[in-house]
């Protein structure tokens, strides 16, 4: 099954990659959360060290242009993220909670702008960081566990998790879907804690 271009082009691998989310394990939100490759090179970095969504939320490359912007809207009873194509108002997709029931066994829905009805889905543990972003009900784009870790970031000191990106699926798109996912398991963290943290 062909995968749709979401981002760009040039963040799709004709072979499965392989991804890795790390932050800082003592300072969670003032740590830096950065998506890196299999040797440890930034491909992506949250615009600010909190891995929360506030309104707007940028996700830039290594060199500091941004890749895309996350907007959190809040509508009906659940919260609602629009992506847009780096700081621009061109809408790539929104994510959303499909059944809005608790966070641990939540299935997510991701539409593409240009479709009429939701094209992937992620569904499993978020809490355990592991789950899947699938595609059209039937194909894996993205596999996230705690398992698919690079040697070079499990020394770095850092809490970490790995991403594993099927052939031709666009990586941006994926990164974005996982920071999506971080926020709202650290927002809801924070919520059962009674803390609140700007």
């Amino acid at each position: 099954m062909e995968f749709p271009v979401i981002v760009d082009a040039k963040y799709c691998s004709p072979s499965e990659v392989k991804l890795t989310v790390a932050k800082k394990v003592l300072e969670c939100n003032n740590g830096n959360f950065v998506i890196t490759d299999s040797e440890g090179h930034t491909l992506f970095k949250l615009d600010q060290k909190k891995v929360f969504l506030r309104e707007l939320t940028v996700l830039r490359d290594d060199g500091d242009c941004p890749v895309v912007s996350i907007h959190k809207k809040k509508i009906s009873l659940h919260d609602t993220y629009q992506v847009y194509e780096g700081e621009s108002s061109k809408e790539l997709f929104t994510v959303w909670d499909k059944n809005m029931r608790d966070t641990a066994e939540l299935t997510y829905e991701i539409q593409l702008e240009a479709d009429s009805e939701p094209t992937f889905q992620v569904k499993g543990d978020f809490v355990r960081r592991n789950y899947e972003i699938i595609f059209k009900e039937s194909s894996i784009a993205a596999e996230v566990a705690k398992k698919h870790f690079s040697l070079t970031s499990m020394i770095t000191g850092k809490s970490n998790y790995g991403v594993l990106v099927s052939p031709n699926v666009d990586q941006a798109f994926v990164s974005a879907v996982v920071t999506i996912m971080e926020a709202i398991h650290n927002e809801n963290k924070e919520k059962h804690s009674g803390k609140h943290s700007d």
